[in-house]
C-alpha cells in the first residue's frame, strides 16, 4: 500500500497513518467501508465488492432521518402540489436503496399543522418554483380581493414566502415598479415571458422580506423603531414566541413588559396588536 501510494501521490506515507486512514474510513460517521483483513492474502479487501468511497451508502439512521424530513414536508402547509416536488425526489433517493414506508408510519402522524385541503393557488407552485430559480419573468392575471377586480401583470419572481399556512410570490412588478407581494390564490393562468430578467439589489430584496412581520407592507412605510407595551400574561407569549429577529424586551418590577421591533409596520402586524 506504501507503494501504491507513491507510485500514484508521489507521496510515503507511514504505516501508522495508513491504519488511522483504514480505521476512518471503517467508521459509520465517515465512509462506513466494509474493510476486512484477509490473513491468507495478508491484504484488506472489501467484503462488498461493488462499494466505493465515491457512492458513499446511506446507513439506517440515514435512512430514518430522511423518512422523518419526508414526513416533516408531508405535514407542512401547502398541500399536495409543494410537498409533491420534494416528496418525489425524496422518495427516488430511498427507493434506490429499495426503501420503503412501512404502512404503519404512514398512517400513524407525529406532526400536524393547520393545512386544509382544498386551499386554493398550489396548482402553479411548481410554475412558480421554476421561475424563482431560473429567473423567468412571468406574466399572470392578478384578482384583488379588496378592489374586486382582475388585472394583468408581468412579474420578475424573487422567492415564494409562506406566512401563517399562506403562499406568497414575492417579485418585482413593472406594472407597479417595484418589489411586490402576490398571494398565491389570486395568481391565475401564469406563462414565461421571453424578455429580460430584471434584478433587484440584493439589500432591497433582503430587507423587502425580512425588516417586516407577515407579508404585506404598508405603502410609503420605511423600517423603524416599534415598541408596545404587553401585561403581564401576554408578556409570556411574547418571550416564548418572539415575532420578529429584532425583538428586544424591557421588562418591568410588575411583570408587564415593553417590547421594540425594528421593521416596516405591516397589515399582519396590526391584525396582530388587535388581536392581543
Amino acid at each position: 500500500m506504501q507503494e501504491a501510494c507513491e507510485n500514484k501521490l508521489d507521496f510515503s506515507p507511514s504505516l501508522d497513518t495508513l491504519e488511522k486512514d483504514i480505521r476512518n474510513m471503517k467508521q459509520s460517521d465517515v465512509f462506513d467501508a466494509p474493510i476486512l483483513y484477509c490473513r491468507k492474502n495478508k491484504g484488506y479487501y472489501y467484503t462488498n465488492p461493488n462499494f466505493s468511497i465515491n457512492s458513499i451508502p446511506l446507513t439506517d439512521d440515514d435512512i430514518l432521518t430522511i423518512k422523518e424530513a419526508l414526513d416533516l414536508i408531508k405535514n407542512l402547509g401547502g398541500g399536495n402540489r409543494v410537498n409533491e416536488r420534494f416528496g418525489s425526489a425524496i422518495q427516488k433517493i430511498l427507493a434506490s436503496y429499495k426503501e420503503e414506508f412501512p404502512e404503519g408510519d404512514v398512517e400513524r402522524k407525529i406532526i400536524q399543522t393547520d393545512y386544509v385541503e382544498g386551499a386554493k393557488g398550489y396548482e402553479n407552485f411548481n410554475m412558480l418554483f421554476e421561475a424563482c430559480k431560473n429567473k423567468y419573468p412571468l406574466s399572470f392575471v392578478h384578482y384583488s380581493y379588496s378592489k374586486r377586480k382582475f388585472n394583468s401583470v408581468m412579474v420578475h419572481p424573487i422567492r415564494l414566502k409562506e406566512f401563517d399556512n399562506k403562499w406568497y410570490l414575492i417579485g418585482y412588478s413593472e406594472n407597479h415598479n417595484s418589489i411586490r407581494t402576490f398571494g398565491l390564490d389570486r395568481v391565475y393562468e401564469p406563462v414565461f415571458l421571453k424578455r429580460k430578467f430584471i434584478e433587484c439589489k440584493e439589500k432591497e430584496i433582503e430587507s423587502y422580506c425580512n425588516d417586516i412581520y407577515g407579508v404585506y407592507p404598508i405603502e410609503n412605510q420605511k423600517k423603524q423603531e416599534i415598541t408596545f407595551l404587553t401585561s403581564i400574561a401576554i408578556t409570556n407569549y411574547f418571550e416564548a414566541y418572539p415575532i420578529h429577529q429584532s425583538q428586544q424586551e424591557d421588562k418591568n418590577e410588575s411583570g408587564s413588559s415593553f417590547f421594540t421591533l425594528n421593521l416596516v409596520p405591516s397589515m399582519e402586524l396590526i391584525k396582530l396588536f388587535r388581536s392581543y
